[in-house]
């Protein structure tokens, strides 16, 4: 029975309903032969996914509910056309107590009224996610008080492009929370709803608006006990709504907004910043050690867990000492592990483009970040960081405490003038580097390797890799999606 509940329950955590519609694996599987299709029809476990999207019809329907017997039911409709409305209703009415998932998609107009359908509990709904296509309906549409409120088993809540005060609904269970919307809400609107959800552990919303002056932090947070994760697009510039908020044991932050070391950007809008009084809330914001600085964004970590920003403003694209110290009143003075570059992911082989920075940029960075001890360069123009590490600065050099240099030369230029000539110099001021490793993708040709063995006369160590792809994030997902 393995391999059924392979197909129908989805793979790596993600749900059946986002790469093949839910009921056509299954069906499939029954005519392979005479015995699956005995063994298959006669296991309800099997049948109680149920999907009325284009693909399927109240037929197929009928005879999933049938077989289903008395199993709790996921329910996923996408709303296309008037056809599909009366058989996803009749059906979900009829077995609103069996109703474990649901899941409703809808380029309909008139979603507000199909949802005001629903008005009895769901006493055993666990999974609700309901999205408008805005781009149809051109607006967020009003959520109404669906199931009465009443839905004491909810765990995961997601809301796409619907507009509401949150304050009609009341989930004690709720562990994920995910919100999207367009129109305006306060903030006493999301921190009230997030003290009725006390066990909440992930939350994700998206404010698609323009940013407001952030509210003043009060002198009463709302702390969230069980947060582990939490995921802000825009709404910390928008909103404010980070200084409302209490975190204890959150290890993995996310910031989306304009973080540009001023009070307002470029547009006039408040730039995305964390107020002093919330850093004592954050715990990942305690003992950094790791960054990976990327066009746009940057990535600090430490013992704690990671906290991720991703920066709108275009001047975010340069390296410089600005790009951590905008994130005042953070501290990244103990940084000991930095990467520099941008993923390969999402350049294809023959389009890559070279991440070119300055090496007065360089200099202000290394300038702040001055206990670093591993530095790994990626997808980036080498010579500027070779010939910024090589300069004396007061008869001193430029990270003093740098032991290993690590190049991924496979996704990026490799001057070995330039690094040998850094490798000499920091030899001479009595700052050696004790660990060059090089990265290739593909086996490099013998002069190439003739040139760069001459570095081994001013290193501790050198190393060759072939084939590796860099890894840009610690811990959690990779550091190049959301």
């Amino acid at each position: 029975m393995l391999i059924p509940r392979f197909f129908t329950r989805g793979k790596q955590g993600r749900e059946p309903y986002s790469y093949f519609p839910m009921n056509t694996p299954l069906i499939t599987m029954t005519h392979v032969c005479r015995s699956w299709r005995n063994v298959l029809l006669s296991t309800p476990s099997l049948w109680t996914q149920i999907d009325f999207s284009m693909s399927s019809n109240s037929q197929q329907a009928e005879g999933f509910l049938r077989r289903s017997g008395n199993q709790l039911l996921d329910i996923h409709q996408y709303l296309e056309d008037d056809d599909h409305v009366e058989p996803f209703l009749s059906t979900t009415f009829h077995n609103v107590f069996r109703l474990q998932r649901l899941s409703i998609t809808s380029s309909l107009p008139y979603l507000k009224r199909l949802l005001e359908n629903f008005l009895a509990p769901g006493p055993e709904l666990e999974y609700l996610e309901i999205a408008n296509d805005a781009n149809v309906t051109e607006e967020d549409i009003k959520l109404p008080k669906i199931f009465g409120g009443r839905l004491p088993k909810l765990t995961s809540l997601s809301l796409y492009s619907l507009r509401t005060n949150l304050r009609d609904f009341n989930f004690p269970s709720l562990t994920r929370f995910t919100f999207e919307t367009g129109t305006k809400i306060s903030v006493q609107d999301l921190t009230s709803f997030f003290a009725r959800c006390p066990l909440l552990e992930f939350i994700q919303i998206s404010l698609s608006y323009t940013p407001q002056p952030p509210t003043a932090p009060p002198r009463r947070r709302v702390c969230l006990f069980a947060l582990q994760e939490l995921r802000f697009d825009q709404t910390a510039s928008t909103t404010g709504l980070l200084d409302h908020l209490i975190l204890p044991q959150c290890t993995e932050v996310m910031l989306k907004g304009q973080f540009t070391g001023a009070v307002f950007n470029s547009y006039g809008n408040p730039a995305a910043r964390i107020h002093p009084s919330s850093i004592d809330h954050l715990p990942v914001t305690r003992g950094i050690t790791k960054a990976i600085a990327m066009p746009h964004s940057c990535v600090l970590s430490g013992p704690n867990g990671n906290l991720r920003f991703w920066c709108f403003d275009t001047t975010r694209r340069n390296f410089d000492a600005e790009f951590f110290t905008s994130f005042s009143p953070i501290s990244v003075s103990e940084i000991r592990e930095l990467w520099v570059g941008q993923s390969t992911e999402s350049y294809p082989r023959t389009s890559r483009k070279l991440w070119k920075q300055t090496t007065a940029r360089i200099h202000g960075t290394f300038g702040v970040l001055t206990k670093v001890e591993d530095l790994t360069i990626i997808n980036c123009e080498t010579e500027p960081f070779f010939t910024t590490l090589g300069s004396t600065v007061d008869d001193g050099i430029l990270l003093p405490g740098l032991r290993r240099l690590t190049i991924y030369a496979g996704c990026g230029d490799l001057d070995i003038s330039a690094l040998t000539r850094c490798a000499e110099t920091r030899k001479e001021h009595s700052r050696p580097l004790l660990e060059v490793t090089l990265v290739w993708e593909e086996e490099p040709g013998a002069d190439f390797i003739q040139e760069v063995e001459l570095l081994r006369e001013f290193v501790g160590e050198l190393i060759y890799r072939i084939g590796e792809t860099p890894k840009l994030s610690w811990t959690g997902e990779g550091c190049g999606g959301w």
